[in-house]
């Protein structure tokens, strides 16, 4: 829903103006010098589905420094399951909207107010970039500080002034930096302007494991009829139709698969992805014709995915959830970026990065609501698939230097 060009409209245009509206209302009402005791704390973010991955970090750091603090998330249906991925955070503290419209949306968001506004929040962490419709649901929630993402000087992504702490997103740093500046600047009670001022250090992106379960992992199995004691490489094929630029083509990626079988022929591959993706992977799943090759699109939940990527001997994936998810179950991956900046999305778990590091790219970023109009990738058409075969050849030999992307080397070749 969050792609679509009425919901876009609809946040520009209608959210401008509530905003405006909304922010000279907050002027009237704002409370003076509020006591700065922290008990609850609400993180929003309704899109994005690696972000509870990226946010990581900033749980981290709100329990180190407010151990006795309450987390709570406000998120959509769609995505739930990533937050419930993260240690501590429990089910009846996940707030989820419904997406199948834009009135049970709207419905479903007043119904969570009201649940939301019980808990006595102290604290709102709007973790979304600069959508207009957080920053609006921020306002209703009886809260004594607010964060979110500001302009400052730019010219658009006008959000009001609902939030009493501002933060300015950073488009060269890391998307988890981010957060957790967002997260420090209202945790300190910050004055500067603008803020964040000051550097976070690689010591701070902490992330925790996933544990296997093996009553998910027998469930599992005995749903697909699959072994995962095989050795077997994932592939998440398809972001999906929203995001569709991001898709390696198919034919390439076909490429890369009947190289990988004719290279590891006691390995099997799994195709990986939702419902949506479905489609995707049928056709490569006909075109390869070979009984080594799965799909598991649409037939794994949140939990069995995990399992899936956790036994993995590799995982090849588009800039999508996945790539993320991997950094909980430590699975060395291979990521094909081109429409978004690895440098602020790049896997920060064991990962190789193929980025073509064309003159247009990224064209989806923060600052245009992740709405590119290319219609031709030619970034991403111009990673050969022989250069795929061969760094998968490498990681799966165990004949690379995993590097990250904040304070030291590039791990982009």
């Amino acid at each position: 829903m969050k792609s679509s060009t009425t919901i876009r409209r609809l946040d520009r245009y209608i959210g401008s103006f509530l905003c405006s509206i909304l922010s000279l209302i907050n002027l009237i009402k704002a409370p003076r010098n509020p006591d700065k005791n922290v008990s609850n704390i609400l993180l929003i973010e309704l899109f994005e589905m690696g972000a509870s991955i990226m946010a990581y970090p900033s749980i981290h750091y709100i329990r180190h420094n407010f151990p006795n603090a309450n987390i709570y998330i406000l998120t959509t249906e769609s995505i739930k399951a990533s937050w419930l991925k993260i240690n501590g955070i429990d089910n009846q503290n996940v707030f989820a909207l419904e997406e199948r419209n834009i009135i049970i949306f709207l419905l479903s968001f007043l119904n969570n107010i009201k649940l939301i506004n019980k808990k006595n929040i102290d604290v709102i962490i709007d973790f979304e970039l600069f959508y207009r419709i957080t920053a609006i649901f921020s306002f209703f929630v009886k809260a004594k500080f607010k964060v979110g993402f500001h302009r400052y000087n730019l010219e658009g992504l006008y959000r009001g002034s609902i939030y009493n702490f501002r933060c300015h997103f950073n488009q060269n740093s890391h998307i988890s930096r981010n957060f957790l500046a967002l997260t420090k600047t209202v945790l300190t009670f910050s004055e500067d302007y603008p803020d964040y001022k000051n550097s976070i250090d690689l010591s701070e992106l902490t992330f925790g494991g996933y544990q296997s379960d093996p009553l998910i992992l027998e469930h599992l199995e005995k749903e697909t009829q699959i072994s995962l004691d095989i050795p077997y490489i994932a592939i998440s094929p398809d972001v999906g139709p929203n995001l569709a630029c991001r898709n390696y083509p198919v034919d390439k990626l076909v490429s890369v698969i009947n190289k990988l079988l004719v290279t590891y022929p006691s390995h099997n591959i799994f195709l990986i992805g939702t419902k949506e993706n479905i489609p995707v992977c049928e056709t490569i799943i006909d075109t390869v014709s070979n009984e080594r090759l799965r799909n598991l699109a649409g037939k794994t939940s949140m939990d069995e995915l995990f399992e899936v990527l956790l036994k993995a001997k590799l995982l090849i994936s588009n800039d999508n959830g996945p790539v993320h998810f991997a950094t909980l179950t430590n699975t060395p991956t291979l990521a094909l970026y081109s429409t978004d900046s690895p440098f602020v999305y790049g896997s920060l778990g064991r990962c190789v990065i193929l980025y073509s590091f064309y003159q247009c790219s990224p064209c989806i970023m923060a600052y245009n609501h992740k709405n590119s109009l290319c219609k031709d990738n030619k970034c991403l058409q111009a990673i050969a698939p022989e250069s795929v075969a061969e760094f998968a050849v490498k990681i799966l030999n165990n004949n690379v230097t995993y590097r990250t992307i904040n304070n030291e080397h590039p791990y982009l070749l």
